[in-house]
């Protein structure tokens, strides 16, 4: 699944709605959203892309610090940095190094079966000062 946080909850639910018009799903099919106190816009099983709020994807590292669930999470507005963002890419930078790391490992055996995939980790602004990150 591809993850994106958006900083605000109607960013998140505004670009999910643009993006599942634009493949022509219905919304929580493919395309969905999760924003607190409304879950009810995404499918475990059938969404492939996700839009959430920063909150929501700290909320899910509780559960499951390796986020498993995910291939590429992409933070949205990095330049309107807040205490969420901040601990989101300080944290997703390890836990992306810390997959690696786990696959190359999981690659060098001589297991049949791979379990463990890198995460890819984006970070997008229109302003963004490198130096800050």
């Amino acid at each position: 699944m591809v993850g994106i946080t958006q900083p605000r909850r109607v960013a998140a639910v505004s670009l999910a709605r643009r993006v599942s018009d634009e493949l022509s799903s219905p919304l929580g099919d493919t395309v969905g959203y999760q924003i607190r106190y409304d879950s009810g816009h995404f499918s475990q099983a059938r969404t492939k892309i996700k839009f959430m709020t920063d909150g929501i994807l700290l909320k899910e590292l509780e559960s499951d610090l390796l986020l498993r669930r995910y291939s590429v999470i992409l933070i949205d507005e990095a330049h309107e940095r807040s205490l969420n963002s901040d601990i989101l890419v300080s944290l997703l930078s390890r836990i992306a190094q810390a997959r690696t790391d786990m696959a190359f490992r999981e690659r060098s055996e001589t297991s049949p079966r791979f379990v463990t995939f890198p995460l890819r980790l984006v970070i997008m602004s229109a302003t963004l000062r490198v130096k800050d990150f």
